[in-house]
């Protein structure tokens, strides 16, 4: 492995991803409301105005007050996945792809990274210990951030597309 970059807490690294048969999810992984979700994370949690209330919210790895690491916002039977987390910690995503593939964008006032091809997308825990169980084959995704939340928008296959939906997060 060919360590490329860091960037808001995912760290993308060149060579051959070897997602899981069958990802397992990502620790005490739960569904839950939005606003529960809203109330238990140290984040604003964000929702794209153009794809409106999720079909599901998902919590994960809480923290010892209850606080989850992840929240993940579901949508069109989960075939459009936003994932959201504090990118103030250490990197909570590792992406592996076999040449490096990705353009820099820029979402209102903050950097962004497209990764328009196929990568394996591995969860890392708070103690930084990759969980290849959950590894699994992630399509075209756009990562920004937005004051101290990291985003991860995965399911749609046009930059222009993603970009569109990631203005609208509110």
């Amino acid at each position: 492995m060919v360590r490329l970059l860091n960037f808001a807490g995912v760290r993308i690294e060149q060579g051959h991803p070897t997602p899981a048969r069958s990802p397992q999810p990502l620790p005490s992984l739960r569904s839950a409301a939005l606003d529960e979700a809203r109330r238990l994370a140290h984040f604003r949690i964000g929702v794209p105005a153009q794809l409106g209330v999720p079909d599901d919210v998902q919590l994960a790895d809480p923290g010892p007050d209850g606080a989850p690491r992840v929240v993940s916002l579901l949508y069109r039977a989960r075939a459009v996945r936003l994932d959201e987390f504090d990118g103030q910690l250490d990197w909570a995503y590792l992406k592996t792809q076999p040449a490096p593939d990705f353009q820099w964008v820029q979402i209102h006032d903050g950097s962004g990274m497209w990764l328009p091809t196929a990568h394996s997308v591995t969860y890392v825990d708070r103690q930084g210990q990759p969980h290849t169980e959950t590894a699994r084959l992630a399509g075209p995704t756009l990562i920004w951030t937005d004051g101290m939340v990291t985003y991860r928008l995965e399911g749609f296959s046009t930059l222009d597309q993603a970009i569109s939906v990631a203005l609208s997060v509110g």
